[in-house]
């Protein structure tokens, strides 16, 4: 961390100690602002599914009855708005706590980010259509969340695509069933560690991670039997994998793994933990790949680089100078301090906006339509 941004944090936490009873200084200090508003022509509703693969034991628990859970949340092109959008944070009180910890910030300079609104309506009726939305499934990275790139499913959604976001449960920050228990974040490694520990690790959690999305894909198919008209129109037929670091890795890895995948997006993807055979194998389908310029270690474009040379398809590698880590989901387009604490670069965060919405709805529209 620079002396700058550390030196930012001391002000802010000195200052926040001595205020911090107060609720109207800390948001000064730390803003939050409304996501910003999609600009496609349709709302936005959203509906949240719990699920349970009976045909798995849960990887990250050693109870022989524990079948591995999923918290899945849908976007998708409305009819009509309602009154007032939902919150961007479900269960905000229990997610402070992760939050906190992932950006290095006592609770109490966050807590008032459960005040940030979505552009999203709970349950509001799916839009009528003549045929079915093409659909778009998104895997969030390393302590992340399902709705950690909200900016990014409004935004499609309101551009005609149906988008599901799935909480990988112990993999997430925290995933909040909807009876009330919870799975905590169990997947931090030292961040030196020998090959044979990294791989002992990384690859079953990748191989769950792409287990769920194929989970996912069977769950739909099966709910598309069962007369509910909603399922019915999502088009199974067009179907994008997109993810952000760990997620885009794991977007990558189940593109291979399974045929009904039909075009990918990897958001600053984290490529250390893809296995050499996919690398060597390549994709066979249109990728996408926006990032910072540069990673600490050489090795994640190397094996990038190693993937694109080894697919079948022409791919896009879209560098952004001035971008960090944290650019690739939500964080920098409601709060500006981001940049302050390191959490993200120079770029403008409505350049930055308008490039990741605009290259990512034009690729899907171009590959999924």
């Amino acid at each position: 961390m620079s002396n700058s941004k550390l030196k930012f944090r001391i002000i802010i936490f000195v200052s926040s100690l001595l205020c911090s009873s107060c609720s109207v200084i800390i948001p000064t200090l730390i803003p939050f602002h409304d996501l910003p508003k999609p600009t496609g022509l349709n709302p936005v509703g959203t509906k949240v599914f719990n699920w349970e693969d009976n045909t798995r034991e849960e990887w990250f628990t050693e109870r022989k009855d524990d079948y591995r859970k999923i918290v899945a949340q849908i976007w998708y092109p409305s009819d009509l708005a309602g009154e007032s959008p939902m919150p961007y944070l479900d269960y905000a009180g229990e997610r402070i706590g992760p939050i906190s910890e992932q950006v290095e910030l006592p609770k109490f300079l966050i807590r008032h980010i459960q005040d940030v609104k979505s552009n999203s309506f709970s349950n509001s009726p799916i839009k009528k259509s003549d045929k079915p939305y093409p659909l778009i499934i998104f895997s969030h990275g390393l302590g992340g969340m399902r709705m950690q790139n909200t900016i990014q499913m409004e935004e499609l959604a309101s551009q005609g695509f149906i988008v599901l976001a799935v909480d990988h449960a112990y993999d997430a920050n925290i995933t909040i069933f909807s009876n009330g228990n919870t799975a905590d974040y169990r997947a931090k490694m030292r961040s030196q560690v020998q090959k044979e520990e990294f791989w002992a690790v990384r690859l079953p959690q990748i191989k769950t991670r792409m287990a769920d999305l194929i989970y996912i894909m069977d769950n739909l198919e099966k709910l598309q039997t069962r007369g509910d008209s909603f399922w019915k129109k999502l088009d199974l037929s067009r179907v994008g994998v997109m993810g952000h670091s760990f997620g885009g890795a794991t977007a990558v890895g189940v593109s291979i793994l399974d045929n009904r995948f039909s075009a990918c997006v990897a958001l600053d993807g984290w490529f250390e933990p893809v296995e050499e055979h996919i690398l060597q194998r390549g994709l066979d389908i249109p990728f996408l790949y926006i990032g910072r310029p540069h990673w600490d270690n050489p090795l994640n474009y190397d094996n990038l680089d190693k993937l694109i040379i080894n697919s079948s398809v022409p791919a896009e590698k879209l560098l952004l100078e001035g971008t960090q880590h944290f650019d690739y989901a939500d964080i920098p387009h409601f709060t500006p301090v981001a940049s302050k604490i390191g959490l993200s670069g120079s770029m403008p965060s409505s350049e930055l906006l308008d490039t990741m919405n605009t290259r990512i709805t034009s690729f899907f529209k171009k590959n999924l339509r």
